[in-house]
C-alpha cells in the first residue's frame, strides 16, 4: 500500500497518467479494511507503519483512509470471474457498466476482454486516494469520486451494475431512498 501511494503521489505531482509498469505498482494497493490496526496510534505494534502512513498522507486522506477501514475490503479475482461468468451466461456481452462502490476497480480489472471491448465503464469511490488509485489504473473509465449518495446518475441509465458495495448496520442519507430505511447495503443495490 505504501508503495501504491507513493507512486501514485509522483504520478500526481508530475501532473500525467500512470505507465504501465506504474499501474503494476498501483494495482497492488489492498485498502485498509484487512488492517485498520495501521490507524491505531495506541497499538505500539504498529507505530512505525502508523507513523509512516501519517508522513506520506495528507490530514485529509489520512482520516479518509481510517474511515474506510470498516468497508475497504476488495474482491479476490475468483469471485469476479464468477460473476462475469453468470453474466455471460444471461447473455450479456457489455453495454454501459457501473460499479459502484469500486475501491481500486478490480471489477473493471478482471473484466473479460470481450466485454470489455464493448463496455463503457463507470464507477464510484468515496475514498480520495483509493478513487485516484482507479482513475491511473482504468483511464479510460469514467469514474467520480464522491459517496454514492451523493451521485446523481438518471434511473435506468445502466445496462449492469457489479460490484461488492458496503455492508452494514448504518444508513445513508439521500432524499430520493431515506422513506425506505434501508440499511447501507440494500441502499446500494435498490440505487444500482
Amino acid at each position: 500500500n505504501v508503495a501504491a501511494i507513493k507512486t501514485l503521489k509522483a504520478i500526481e505531482s508530475e501532473n500525467r497518467y500512470a505507465t504501465p509498469d506504474e499501474q503494476e505498482v498501483l494495482s497492488k494497493y489492498t485498502g485498509w479494511g484487512a488492517i485498520p490496526q495501521a490507524f491505531n496510534e495506541s497499538n505500539i505494534q504498529w507505530d512505525d507503519e502508523n507513523r509512516e502512513l501519517k508522513s506520506i498522507l495528507t490530514d485529509e486522506e489520512y482520516e479518509s483512509a481510517r474511515a474506510s477501514t470498516l468497508n475497504a475490503h476488495f474482491t479476490s479475482p475468483v469471485v469476479i470471474k464468477a460473476v462475469y461468468s453468470g453474466l455471460a451466461n444471461l447473455g450479456f456481452g457489455g453495454g454501459k457498466i457501473l460499479e459502484p462502490a469500486m475501491g481500486t476497480g478490480n471489477f473493471f480489472g478482471v473484466m473479460p476482454e470481450s466485454m470489455l471491448e464493448n463496455s463503457r465503464l463507470y464507477g464510484v469511490e468515496l475514498d480520495s486516494l483509493t478513487g485516484r488509485i482507479a482513475k491511473q489504473l482504468y483511464q479510460n473509465a469514467n469514474i467520480s469520486i464522491t459517496g454514492f449518495e451523493k451521485k446523481n446518475f438518471a434511473d435506468n441509465s445502466f445496462d449492469v451494475a457489479v460490484g461488492n458495495v458496503p455492508f452494514g448496520s448504518y444508513k445513508l442519507s439521500d432524499s430520493k431512498y431515506n422513506s425506505e430505511n434501508f440499511f447501507i447495503h440494500d441502499y446500494f443495490f435498490a440505487k444500482s
